[in-house]
């Protein structure tokens, strides 16, 4: 794997999240070099302590949940990075996220070249996030609030949709916004686990493919 180089040049990447994104890519098995490369490169160049105001910033630089405002939580990046690698994360996607919350994964989704979209219930949420993408120059990202089981079907189809919180049940999801071939990854909530899943489009309807059990909030 390449040394990262900030895609942001107003980012400056500290060496202990350089270092922690690479060990957490490498663990999470994405089998294509491309798209591994560009997770990394995208998370190396947007620190995590920027979207969590009232953290120790030395939080931001380990796999840890940051705690955000209203009792919401900045999801540890491992699964952040696993969810990325499951959609193959690559440039000129067109992404929708369901509770973008603080803004932070739609600011490594754009910097990863996608064309982002977000929507979150929380409308403080919504305006403090859209005012920090825009200090960071994620100007092209476009979020509203709105609720995620909604989606955003008037700018679909969607390569891929991410769910930012656990779902109990996928008649919760916008599945049908979804583009053919295109992929949603979601926490799905069953049996008293929550595990990593997604849902693909192809010509022949939706698949469900279900992986890991992780810890999130």
């Amino acid at each position: 794997m390449q040394e990262a180089r900030p895609i942001i040049s107003s980012i400056t990447v500290d060496p202990r999240w350089r270092d922690c994104v690479q060990r957490l890519v490498i663990s999470a098995g994405i089998l294509n070099e491309d798209v591994e490369r560009t997770v990394f490169n995208s998370f190396c160049a947007v620190s995590r302590d920027g979207f969590a105001e009232g953290s120790p910033s030395s939080l931001a630089f380990k796999d840890v949940e940051l705690p955000l405002v209203n009792g919401q939580w900045l999801t540890r990046p491992s699964v952040l990075i696993r969810m990325m690698g499951l959609i193959n994360i690559r440039k000129r996607m067109r992404i929708l996220e369901l509770g973008f919350g603080s803004g932070y994964l739609c600011a490594v989704m754009a910097t990863a070249g996608a064309q982002v979209f977000g929507v979150e219930v929380l409308s403080s949420f919504a305006q403090s996030s859209r005012k920090q993408l825009d200090n960071l120059g994620h100007h092209g990202v476009v979020v509203r609030r709105g609720e995620g089981r909604k989606g955003w079907g008037e700018v679909g189809p969607f390569d891929a949709i991410v769910a930012s919180y656990p779902v109990s049940d996928e008649g919760e999801l916008p599945l049908d916004q979804l583009a053919l071939q295109g992929v949603l990854v979601a926490p799905l909530v069953s049996d008293g686990a929550t595990r990593l899943t997604i849902w693909k489009r192809s010509d022949d309807g939706i698949r469900r493919v279900t992986f890991e059990a992780i810890d999130f909030r």
